[in-house]
C-alpha cells in the first residue's frame, strides 16, 4: 500500500501548511509514503492577466486594494511562527521522495502516479486537480479543505465564519476529491475554536493541525477498508470565491475578531 502527497504553494518547499502536513505523514506512515509532488505556481503572461482583469471588472475593488495593500489571507510568517517554530531553514520534507512539476495535471504528474500505484492520493492546497489525476488511486483520493463542508466551501474557508459572525461553522473537512469544488462525500470534520485574541492566522493555524489529525485517521482507516463517507447537502452551505474578498470585508472581520474578543474577555 502506498500514498502520494499532492501539495500546493509557492514552489518546491511549498508553504508551511503543507510542510506541517507532509511531516506529519511522514512521521505516521514512513515509507508507505511514496512521493511528495508540488507544483510550479501558475504565472500567466501579461496579456493574459491584463484580458482577465478587463474580464473581472470591479475597479473599485482594485482601487481600494491598492489604496489598503495586506490583508488576503494570514501572513507567512506567522504561519511558519505557529506551525513550524523550529524550523530555521523553509524545507520540504522527504528527501529524495519529493518531485517538482509544472502542474498538479500534467503529463508528468500522471507518469509519476502511473509508477507509484498510489493507494491513496492526499491532496492539500493544490489548485483545481482533474479526473486524471485524482482516478489514479486504487481506493481513494482525499482533500483536505480548511472550512467546514458544507456551509463554507471554495475560498477563505475560516474567514467567512468570522464576516458572518458564525464561530460554530469554524471547522475542517476531509472529503472524497471529485469533480465539484469541496463537493466530495465527507470522510471527517473537526470544530475550530475560538480563543481570545486569535487573529485570522490563529485560526487557520488551528484548521490546519485539527485537519491533519483527521487527515491521518481519514487515510489510515481508507488502508484499513474501514473508511466511510457522508454525502454532502450542498444546499446547506455557499461556495466562496477569492474575488468576494474584499477589502471592506476584510476590516468587517478585523472589527469581528475585536468583537469576539471583548465577549471572551
Amino acid at each position: 500500500m502506498s500514498i502520494v502527497i499532492l501539495v500546493g504553494g509557492k514552489g518546491e518547499n511549498a508553504n508551511p501548511e503543507h510542510r506541517y502536513l507532509v511531516g506529519a505523514f511522514l512521521e505516521r506512515f514512513g515509507d508507505q509514503v511514496t512521493r511528495i509532488v508540488t507544483a510550479e505556481p501558475v504565472k500567466r503572461p501579461i496579456n493574459e492577466r491584463l484580458v482577465r482583469m478587463l474580464k473581472r471588472g470591479n475597479y473599485a475593488e482594485r482601487w481600494a486594494r491598492h489604496r489598503y495593500p495586506g490583508g488576503y489571507g494570514p501572513d507567512s510568517n506567522d504561519l511558519q511562527r505557529l506551525l513550524l517554530p523550529n524550523e530555521t531553514t523553509p524545507l520540504l520534507p522527504g528527501g529524495d521522495r519529493r518531485a517538482h512539476v509544472e502542474s498538479h495535471n500534467s503529463a508528468a504528474c500522471q507518469t509519476i502516479l502511473e509508477q507509484d500505484k498510489p493507494t491513496v492520493i492526499v491532496v492539500y492546497g493544490t489548485r483545481i486537480i482533474r479526473s486524471h489525476i485524482f482516478e489514479q488511486a486504487s481506493k481513494i483520493t482525499l482533500n483536505m479543505h480548511t472550512g467546514l463542508s458544507p456551509y463554507y466551501r471554495g475560498d477563505s474557508t475560516l474567514f467567512w465564519p468570522v464576516f458572518h459572525n458564525e464561530p460554530n461553522k469554524l471547522g475542517v473537512t476531509v472529503h472524497e476529491l471529485v469533480d465539484s469544488i469541496d463537493g466530495g462525500a465527507i470522510a471527517a470534520t473537526a470544530p475550530v475554536h475560538y480563543s481570545q485574541g486569535d487573529t485570522e492566522a490563529d485560526l487557520f493555524a488551528k484548521g490546519v493541525k485539527s485537519g491533519t489529525d483527521i487527515y491521518l485517521t481519514s487515510v489510515q482507516a481508507a488502508l484499513d477498508n474501514t473508511l466511510t463517507l457522508q454525502p454532502q447537502d450542498l444546499s446547506q452551505g455557499r461556495e466562496f470565491k477569492w474575488i468576494d474578498r474584499t477589502v471592506a470585508s476584510e476590516q468587517q472581520v478585523s472589527d469581528q475578531l475585536q468583537l469576539w474578543a471583548k465577549k471572551a474577555a
